[in-house]
């Protein structure tokens, strides 16, 4: 998962429950099978062979996943029962099933989207009536980690055919924790990655640190080396139900979880994603990526919900409105379309096959075939003329007085929500974006090319 970086801070928590245990939360025990939505179509876990296991599997007993902030129920959890997880994600972590102990569990889910109260909740456009708003929210989630985590077993379709084989490839979500698989190059072979503890050393390979001026100051790396020579403990490699990868992207979210009150030094300690359970933040990273908007990219959430702006000419395509095809550009800026054959190859085609069989499930419309694809979208998203960032203001930095940033139309670390494109809810934040830029041209001007030479504004501190 990659995103161009920005400095955010943003969104809230949720309300109401379902299958409730201590602390409000359920407990972990293995629900009756479910009946599905889609149940007559898309059949049941009980159905599908086993996933292969990696390790040990989980402990017998842990203290499982909490909520410091002990954020209210989601109104999700009116709908999306614990039954429904178990029955989609038979094979998550490794093969061993959704487990409390483990980083996927419906307990972490429920956290994660407490913290994100329009996730699978809120219904803003009239394309579609409200339950199927909701439902298509997850939909778009669930096949994303299909994508990035997902067991992808061409297998069973040896095994099985036509839908028997789909309804066990599609459960196959939120399979991996990290990069590579259960058994990834980015690992010591010691520890290849069959706990989550695993992650906390990595190879070269592994680092994926950005580095730039401007990104060393905001989201420097760590340096530090892991247990064996050649090992780093900075290691930004994908981990997560959707792969949160790269420095710029673990700092963010950690800039984000300081807006919520919980302090982790993620820059420092990148594996905290998958092993931290106070609260959980394997699924919480991948929910933020997925609801949060990267000038000049919009929240797939938005796109999925409708309420992005996506410019005259992408309209007229039938690019607007609630639909899904956007959404592939944003996470990994793929745009081939849909394979013809069953499973066909990894990328957009895994995502809009995984997203129609997920609608499937819940009784839900996926949408036009030409809109489950960006393939024909006219104009991408780094062409839309917009303003992205906070930026020195250059047409005063000569002056006599205090420094100022205004609005650019180019990516910088510091986000600018450009009314013309994101929700008020974004926009809302650009006054404390603009403080923070201009903040950071006094505490760092050499990042920016500014100095007390060419730059007088430097002279006056701002008040």
């Amino acid at each position: 998962m990659k995103l161009t970086p920005s400095l955010l801070i943003l969104l809230l928590a949720g309300a109401a429950q379902c299958y409730r245990g201590r602390n409000g939360l359920p407990e972990d025990v293995a629900p009756p099978m479910p009946e599905a939505p889609g149940a007559t179509v898309t059949g049941s876990a009980s159905a599908c062979p086993k996933a292969t296991k990696f390790g040990a599997g989980p402990p017998a007993s842990c203290t499982g996943p909490t909520d410091p902030n002990k954020k209210p129920a989601s109104a999700l959890e009116k709908w999306f029962t614990k039954d429904m997880f178990y029955d989609l994600f038979p094979f998550a972590n490794i093969g061993w099933g959704p487990n409390k102990c483990f980083p996927y569990s419906y307990e972490a889910f429920l956290i994660a989207a407490r913290y994100f109260t329009d996730f699978g909740t809120v219904s803003p456009n009239t394309v579609y009536t409200a339950d199927q708003n909701k439902k298509r929210d997850l939909a778009a989630f669930f096949a994303h980690a299909v994508q990035e985590t997902g067991e992808n077993n061409a297998d069973l379709y040896a095994q099985f055919t036509g839908q028997q084989a789909a309804n066990c490839f599609y459960r196959g979500g939120f399979y991996n924790w990290f990069e590579g698989g259960p058994v990834s190059s980015f690992m010591d072979k010691s520890s290849p990655g069959y706990m989550p503890a695993d992650g906390d050393n990595c190879s070269v390979g592994g680092r994926y640190c950005a580095q730039s001026a401007e990104l060393n100051y905001f989201f420097g790396c760590s340096n530090a080396t892991g247990a064996k020579a050649g090992t780093y403990k900075g290691c930004y490699f994908g981990r997560g139900a959707i792969q949160i990868s790269y420095n710029y992207n673990y700092g963010m979210f950690e800039n984000w979880l300081k807006s919520q009150g919980i302090i982790v030094d993620l820059l420092a300690n990148p594996n905290l994603v998958m092993t931290k359970m106070d609260p959980p933040l394997a699924i919480m990273a991948s929910l933020w990526f997925y609801m949060t908007p990267q000038p000049p990219k919009p929240a797939m959430h938005d796109i999925v919900m409708g309420t992005w702006k996506s410019g005259p000419q992408n309209s007229a395509a039938g690019y607007s409105g609630p639909i899904f095809g956007p959404t592939s550009l944003i996470i990994n800026n793929e745009c081939n379309g849909e394979d013809a054959s069953n499973p066909g190859g990894p990328g957009e085609s895994r995502r809009i096959k995984a997203f129609k069989w997920f609608c499937q499930y819940f009784s839900v419309p996926a949408g036009s075939d030409n809109t489950l694809t960006c393939k024909t979208m006219p104009i991408k998203f780094d062409m839309l003329r917009q303003y992205q960032s906070y930026q020195p203001d250059w047409s005063s930095t000569w002056k006599e007085q205090p420094c100022a940033c205004a609005p650019a139309e180019y990516g910088g670390m510091i986000s600018y929500f450009d009314p013309n494109f994101y929700p008020a809810q974004f926009v809302k934040l650009n006054a404390a974006n603009k403080v923070a830029c201009e903040n950071s041209l006094y505490a760092n001007p050499s990042m920016y090319s500014l100095d007390v030479k060419t730059s007088p504004c430097l002279n006056h501190p701002r008040k």
